[in-house]
């Protein structure tokens, strides 16, 4: 696999709730990714239509943040959304981002019970277009590979055939949490089809389709 395009890349420190931590370690480990991925993969899409003023403002009242800080590297257009938005709420980023994030895991978040997280090795085959998207979105956010091909398979197969305007096929291989690579290989089966289409299958879903978390971004 190519190295992942960071660009300019800065540290962010943020505090967490306990709750929180807890189920952002069991998503990790079930993503076969680290904390870190976990975060900036749900932060990417909650700056996108944040928590209001006042809905902060009660999250202060109401939720206890640890004192000890987590620090996790973000993209300059991340920090420049992140830098705006605690200026727009007068509020520090270490706390504001920890609320937004916390009340996430905490309430909306259902990160399932740990899994076989040893490591095992996937083929993945697509089209040429949809590794590019794979890609734009991997560098754009910060967000390793495996995490989304993860992700991908855990929502299912496209219900369709993959439709491409063009394009060869191109291979690569990640990683991922062995149970991934078990439901794989038993869906597969299901649909008696090989591993490869089915993994295919799951990752159209999510950047090609209009409803797949990764469309268009």
């Amino acid at each position: 696999m190519p190295k992942l395009n960071k660009g300019k890349t800065i540290k962010l420190s943020i505090r967490l709730s306990a709750g929180a931590r807890e189920k952002i370690e069991t998503a990790a480990k079930n993503l076969g990714v680290s904390m870190a991925g976990v975060i900036l993969f749900e932060l990417t899409k909650l700056l996108k239509n944040p928590p209001s003023k006042s809905e902060i403002t009660d999250l202060e009242d109401t939720m206890t943040l640890e004192r000890e800080h987590f620090v996790l590297t973000v993209n300059e257009n991340l920090m420049n959304q992140i830098n705006q938005l605690a200026e727009d709420y007068e509020l520090k980023k270490n706390r504001l981002i920890g609320y937004i994030v916390s009340n996430h895991f905490q309430n909306a978040v259902h990160t399932g019970k740990e899994n076989e997280v040893e490591s095992k090795k996937l083929m993945v085959q697509v089209n040429e277009t949809l590794k590019k998207k794979m890609m734009e979105y991997s560098e754009k956010h910060y967000i390793p590979l495996n995490a989304l091909v993860s992700y991908s398979v855990l929502q299912g197969p496209s219900e369709n055939l993959p439709s491409y305007e063009g394009g060869e096929m191109v291979t690569f291989f990640t990683n991922v949490p062995a149970y991934i690579g078990n439901m794989i290989k038993e869906r597969a089966e299901e649909e008696n089809i090989r591993e490869h289409f089915y993994t295919s299958l799951c990752l159209y879903k999510q950047f090609m389709l209009p409803e797949g978390r990764f469309y268009d971004s």
